[in-house]
């Protein structure tokens, strides 16, 4: 659910500074890591990926976030951004500042709440993320990252789902921590195996998880 979607206009026509209601395009930065702004972004439709700059100057996605996910919220605290935001699809946003978003947290501590949330959820996932794709075979991650996107789309949907929502090999990749080619690669073989079956729409898949 949407951070202010339970708000009334008589809750937010006082303050001095405005919710924005932004869209990007594909692939658009949203900011960069280590960007310090005083900005909160909640996402009302489509996808964004965060990337980290590792150690060794490689690039890994380690978050892919959707429809009513909360993001850069480090700004509260005051802290530089940890990753770098940009968009997988078109995409709609609410920005606020993040004065205006504590001033509302004191008038309507139902909403610290539901903030608290959301950093609990960015932990769940991250730790998640660090558990079952970063060791293990090519193939073994991919189907644990495949189980998850299959779990996004039944969240997205409201109902249980059998498909999965494919981004570009590239991006899968990355959050994979493998090349482009071989991710192609063990595609080929899901396919092959009747694991994964493609659909009408080029970027959905049935996903069916093989019983070993």
């Amino acid at each position: 659910m949407m951070l202010f979607s339970e708000l009334k206009d008589s809750d937010i026509d006082h303050i001095l500074k405005p919710i924005n209601n932004l869209r990007y395009a594909e692939n658009a930065l949203l900011y960069s890591q280590g960007d310090q702004e005083n900005k909160v972004y909640s996402i009302r439709k489509g996808y964004i990926k965060l990337i980290q700059t590792q150690s060794n100057g490689s690039l890994r996605i380690v978050r892919l976030l959707g429809p009513g996910a909360l993001f850069g919220i480090e700004a509260l605290l005051d802290k530089p951004h940890r990753h770098t935001a940009i968009s997988l699809q078109e995409l709609d946003v609410c920005r606020i500042n993040t004065a205006t978003l504590k001033q509302l947290e004191r008038e309507k501590p139902w909403l610290n709440d539901k903030i608290l949330s959301h950093w609990e959820q960015h932990l769940s996932t991250a730790d998640r993320w660090i558990s079952e794709l970063s060791s293990g075979s090519v193939r073994s991650r991919s189907l644990k990252l495949l189980t998850y996107l299959k779990e996004v789309e039944t969240d997205r949907n409201g109902i249980e789902t059998n498909t999965v929502r494919f981004f570009s090999h590239e991006d899968m990749a990355s959050i994979l921590g493998t090349s482009r080619e071989t991710f192609s690669r063990t595609v080929s073989e899901l396919k092959d195996k009747g694991i994964l079956i493609q659909t009408n729409d080029k970027h959905i898949y049935q996903f069916s998880l093989p019983i070993e």
